[in-house]
């Protein structure tokens, strides 16, 4: 947005607080599109302001186009199948907002204004600088969202005026200006991904509280985007042509002109047009990831598994989808990596594990390029299974060579009074080398030297 636009966002986000939801009007529900369930999709509702009744049609399609512009941007774009949008229609009786400062004034719903605080596009619902009650405004869309869409994640209000003007606070506002889907771009770094203006135009009295894309820190090793930042980059970064394509410290950000930098020299969250830039798109993308779990289903649906049968026992994971590129899966047996198994499907051999307890488990992760920083593991989920593993019969598994000729294996299975290893040559011959016990449901055998290398077969007997 425009310079001031600095205002918009952080000034409605610094008023709104919560308090009982009142009751009101009921208003009524459209699927604008759906790719998933609600308990597992971002969430976007979009409310209409100054729609008149017979308005509300346009407003239908005012919504869809809102929300088609955002997904459109990156990164939303690449995460477009993570989320889902609805509306909700509820009529004023009058077109449009107030306007304060040309003496105009609105009946609508949510009792919108422009001119807030002074500034002509700043346009703020109560509890405002004109009226202080949070059930003339945001009390209203919090009751329509707890009743018709209490999972929503990003709520979106259209004010049905042209004029240029909005906010980004607990609810995004924007106007249909021309530029409106700039406006709703830029307002959604601040709702939804908790993300400053990185305007320089001072702002009395604004908490000096950093964002995830303004710092006071100067020093290299310990600025938070400091991933992005190229050794080479010097630090302040000068504001010219050479450093415009990178991430770097360019001062100027937070209603500050110094002492406060911003990661690029332009962004989103710094002028309208410009795309988000790689630490605000990173911030993006985990806040999308917040409020989801990257597995959507898995199966065993049961985490217990009990394997009384040498039959193979089939895990697999359903993970969602980004638009164009598939997550990474990675299967675990007992806390080791399972090498090669990558896929969403993992079957595992019973014979290969001694009888008792032994877990399985699959990590998906995001390893998108746009996130360098994860130190909460927002892009990373993982299922595990605990199985118990009792087999009445004996498996010989997991031979493996070792030098000087020697080899071992091992034995797994029940065997309560032990039992007897055989080798042969030739499969008709048998001898006994050993009587063992198992331990833990598990024996290990090795040769002893190229004296014991003519044997090519084994078995195992249960001692009676």
């Amino acid at each position: 947005m425009s310079r001031c636009s600095v205002v918009l966002g952080l000034t409605a986000a610094a008023l709104c607080f919560s308090l009982p939801s009142p009751t009101f009007a009921q208003g009524s529900r459209t699927t604008i599109f759906t790719n998933g369930p609600t308990s597992n999709r971002i969430n976007i509702v979009v409310l209409p302001e100054g729609y008149q009744t017979n308005q509300l049609g346009q407003f239908l399609t005012d919504a869809t186009a809102a929300v088609s512009n955002l997904l459109a941007a990156p990164p939303y774009q690449e995460y477009r199948s993570y989320c889902n949008a609805y509306a909700i229609s509820v009529a004023s009786a009058e077109s449009g907002s107030d306007h304060p400062a040309s003496g105009v004034y609105k009946n609508t719903y949510f009792n919108s204004t422009y001119d807030s605080y002074g500034v002509s596009y700043l346009i703020t619902i109560p509890p405002n600088d004109r009226d202080a009650n949070y059930a003339n405004g945001q009390g209203k869309v919090d009751a329509l969202l707890q009743s018709l869409m209490p999972e929503y994640d990003l709520a979106i209000l259209l004010v049905n005026d042209l004029n240029y003007g909005g906010s980004g606070g607990v609810t995004l506002i924007s106007s249909l200006y021309s530029s409106s889907k700039e406006i709703v771009r830029h307002e959604s770094g601040h709702t939804f991904a908790g993300l400053g203006d990185e305007y320089d135009t001072a702002y009395p009295g604004y908490p000096d509280t950093e964002e995830p894309n303004t710092t006071t820190q100067t020093n290299r090793s310990l600025i938070k985007w400091r991933l992005w930042i190229d050794a080479s980059t010097p630090l302040p970064t000068p504001e010219t042509t050479q450093y415009a394509p990178v991430v770097g410290l360019f001062e100027g950000a937070h209603y500050h002109a110094t002492g406060w930098y911003r990661p690029k020299l332009d962004c989103r969250m710094n002028h309208l047009n410009p795309p988000f830039c790689e630490v605000c798109s990173e911030q993006i993308v985990k806040s999308t990831y917040q409020p989801l779990r990257a597995i959507e289903s898995f199966a065993p649906a049961s985490t217990n598994v009990s394997v009384t049968t040498t039959q193979a026992v089939a895990f697999s994971v359903t993970t969602l989808q980004p638009m164009t590129h598939t997550l990474s899966v990675r299967w675990f047996t007992n806390g080791v990596t399972v090498t090669g198994a990558t896929n969403p499907t993992y079957n595992l051999l019973p014979k290969s594990f001694a009888n008792g307890t032994h877990t399985v488990r699959a990590e998906v992760r995001d390893l998108t390029p746009l996130v360098r920083s994860d130190p909460a593991n927002l892009l990373s989920n993982s299922i595990a299974w605990t199985l118990t593993i009792n087999l009445s019969e004996l498996s010989l598994i997991s031979p493996q060579w070792l030098s000087g000729d020697r080899f071992t294996f091992g034995v797994t299975g029940t065997a309560p009074q032990g039992f007897v290893l055989q080798a042969s040559m030739n499969l008709l011959d048998w001898t006994s080398l050993s009587t063992n016990p198992l331990v833990g449901g598990k024996y290990n055998y090795t040769n002893s030297g190229a004296s014991s290398f003519h044997y090519r077969f084994y078995r195992t007997r249960v001692t009676p």
